[in-house]
Formats: C-alpha cells, structure tokens, sequence
C-alpha cells in the first residue's frame, strides 16, 4: 500500500464528489462527532439542520472538524480533513421593512442561505438527516436553519495498491 498527501486540488475534487461527511464539534473539553449531508462551494462547507446538541455546541466553540472519505474503491481510499467555523446563515430581513445597517450586512448572509440551499438541494434528499430526529417525522417549519463551515484548512490523504 501507497499513501500519499493529497493536494488542494485533489481534497477539493473528493469534497465536491462525495455528500455525506463527519462533523466534529467541542464544548467544555468534550468532542462530538454527527454524520452531516452538506455541499461544497468555493471556500465554504454548507449543510442544513435541526436546533439540538450540534447546533448548541457549534454555537458555544465555532471552531469545528468535517472528515470527508471515499473507501468504496478496490483501488485505496481517500480521506479529507476540513477545518473551519461554524456560521449561520439566517433568513434576511424584509427589505421592505426599512433596514439598519445591520440589517443590509445581512442580506450577504442570506446570499449565502441562497447559494448553500442551491447546492444542496441538487441532491433529491439533501435535507437529510437535518430535517429528522429519531421517532419523528419532519420538524416543524421554520424550526430548521442553514449553515456553513467557512474553511480555514483542509488535508487529505490517500492509498493505493
């Protein structure tokens, strides 16, 4: 077996292929780490979830984790490694409604919201497992929130035989 650094461009290649990675968060010394549907785009990792645990912690430490892996091939596998913090992307205010100054800085945000629900939704079932909770069905509207990781660093590496 071969391992090997992957560049830049190859840990992009791998992160715009795959869908589903491990998100990794830290509050008060302890880690936690959720399975995440989410979408690349440019410098950003964008995902979509339900307010509880994650939320609460990213929240509390921006600073989070997504591992990445393709191990599916008889060929090797790769694994990348995104570090970065955590936003929300919130819902604009009413243009209509006169803005702030505030208010208008937001709007990016909700650019934002736009591009991440964009990439995600070209995936039939993007909004899950962010819009489920165990023994439920879908969350109530309005309660679910978009995200992103803006990337700081990322790795990768890689096998062959």
């Amino acid at each position: 077996m071969n391992i090997k650094e992957m560049t830049r461009q190859d840990c992009v290649a791998l992160l715009k292929t795959q869908r589903l990675g491990r998100l990794a968060c830290v509050r008060d010394h302890k880690p936690y780490v959720v399975p995440v549907h989410f979408a690349f785009g440019e410098n950003s990792i964008f995902s979509f979830s339900l307010p509880g645990r994650k939320v609460d912690w990213m929240r509390a430490n921006p600073n989070v984790c997504l591992q990445v892996d393709d191990v599916g091939g008889v060929n090797g596998w790769s694994s990348v490694v995104v570090e970065g913090l955590f936003e929300e992307l919130p819902k604009a205010p009413d243009p209509d409604a006169g803005m702030t100054g505030v208010e208008r800085m937001t709007v990016q945000v909700d650019g934002d919201r736009r591009l991440a629900w964009s990439l995600l939704a070209a995936h039939a079932d993007w909004w899950e497992p962010g819009a489920l909770k165990p023994g439920e069905t879908l969350a109530p509207s309005g309660s679910h929130l978009f995200y992103q990781v803006r990337i700081e660093a990322m790795s990768g590496r890689q096998a062959s035989w």
